[in-house]
């Protein structure tokens, strides 16, 4: 089997379809219950009917989200709302949106690619899978056999030779070009001459590529992959669920950032400010950083006064009030003595020090305790106004991994705690649609 390859994949007919932004939805964890029923609203064709579909009381083993998930994609490819390419293909897909004043892009070829486990070192995981979701992913892809999102894999390329011939593509009309939801522009190219396939193949046939988003997706597909096989008596390898639909990008596109989860914390005795500040000076350095003007400054200030250049961890901690605390790390040497057995690089990542000095050394959240006291969000505004609605009583603000880090981390051997990174723009679900044959 090779490691990556064009495949025919389905695509929402325009001809029938008049704005196709209105059936695509934004990535899956940023769809809450409001966004959900929003796009329910848009269109009747809306993917999230299938990826994320709306859970009711009367549901039965019979009749619930999974299977109206498979009814409604069953459907769509009948009624040709959704139509296969008739070549295979390889796309090039661009994400385009405008965030804190700046322009970010993710621009990459989607490919089938094969499905690795961690000894092969071809496909190297960066993260943990979270833990939140797995079930309800693995009975989706059971139920409709296909991938309706891709993941998204990093590739190192300094010299970008395949980001200027991206460029020189880019030239060409899109397929597709639209608007979603959340504002970013999605631009799809098909890329079905054999010649050009082979010349990006062979551009990429010896890049190793780094999961830097769909983790828990990748597992959940090894699983599925091995269900299938053990059910057909015929397999080669060759079959389409040994594959997952892959958007691969350059480590080294300007475009392409990362941002930050910050967590929202949960105290079921009650949040002890006293106690947090006199426990956080045992490693950290704290500063009381007063903001008494309106919400848009605290968000700014926040952001601003974490922000490092050199090699630092540094955190806020906000309560809902007109300050917070700046946390900076002071003693690395602790570290070093409870987490022996892990590298420097992984010892240095804002995250470890936020679950071992912080979560577990201070506020006592463990490994079993994590899902029912820790949320995540990737907007300190949305952050604080959960903190207003008194389902969490304190915020851990974070600053994103860098891209050097991740590299580090892995190259060790190693793989980052769940969560600690999110790409952005991350791709759209709904794009492509690859049925898994």
């Amino acid at each position: 089997m090779t490691l990556i390859r064009p495949f025919c994949g389905y695509r929402y007919n325009e001809e029938k379809i008049e704005d196709v932004g209105k059936v695509m939805t934004p990535p899956y964890d940023s769809i809450g219950d409001n966004e959900r029923h929003k796009l329910y609203d848009l269109d009747k064709y809306n993917v999230v009917r299938v990826v994320n579909g709306l859970v009711y009381d009367d549901d039965t083993e019979d009749n619930n989200c999974y299977t109206r998930a498979k009814t409604h994609l069953s459907e769509w490819l009948r009624d040709e709302i959704l139509v296969r390419d008739k070549k295979k293909a390889i796309y090039m897909y661009e994400q385009r949106i405008e965030y804190n004043h700046s322009n970010y892009s993710n621009r990459g070829f989607v490919v089938e690619m094969k499905l690795c486990t961690p000894d092969e070192k071809k496909v190297i995981p960066c993260e943990k899978s979270t833990v939140k979701n797995i079930t309800e992913r693995s009975k989706l892809i059971s139920a409709v056999d296909a991938n309706v999102s891709m993941i998204n894999c990093m590739y190192i390329e300094s010299e970008k030779y395949i980001t200027n011939l991206m460029e020189d593509i880019s030239e060409r009309k899109p397929d597709t070009v639209c608007t979603i939801d959340d504002g970013t522009e999605q631009r799809l190219w098909v890329i079905d001459g054999e010649k050009e396939i082979d010349y990006i193949l062979e551009l990429l046939k010896d890049h190793i590529f780094f999961l830097i988003d769909g983790q828990t997706r990748y597992d959940i597909a090894l699983d599925y992959a091995e269900k299938r096989k053990k059910e057909n008596l015929g397999h080669t390898g060759d079959e389409s669920y040994n594959y997952i639909m892959t958007l691969l990008s350059n480590a080294y596109d300007d475009g392409l950032m990362q941002v930050p989860f910050h967590r929202l914390l949960r105290f079921p005795k009650g949040f002890r400010e006293d106690f947090f500040v006199s426990a956080a000076q045992d490693h950290f350095k704290i500063e009381k950083i007063i903001v008494d003007t309106e919400l848009g400054e605290m968000v700014d200030t926040i952001k601003k006064q974490i922000a490092t250049t050199r090699k630092m961890n540094r955190f806020a901690v906000y309560t809902g009030k007109n300050y917070f605390y700046r946390l900076t790390l002071t003693d690395t040497e602790f570290l070093k003595q409870i987490m022996p057995d892990v590298s420097d690089n992984y010892r240095s990542l804002d995250v470890t020090v936020l679950n071992k000095l912080i979560l577990e050394d201070i506020f006592n959240i463990c490994e079993d305790s994590y899902i029912e006291r820790v949320t995540y969000t990737k907007s300190i505004t949305d952050g604080i106004g959960e903190l207003k609605k008194g389902t969490h009583q304190c915020m851990v603000c974070m600053n994103a991994v860098k891209a050097e880090q991740i590299r580090a981390v892995v190259s060790e051997g190693e793989t980052m705690p769940e969560r600690s990174m999110c790409v952005f723009p991350k791709p759209a679900m709904g794009v492509i649609v690859n049925k898994l044959d």
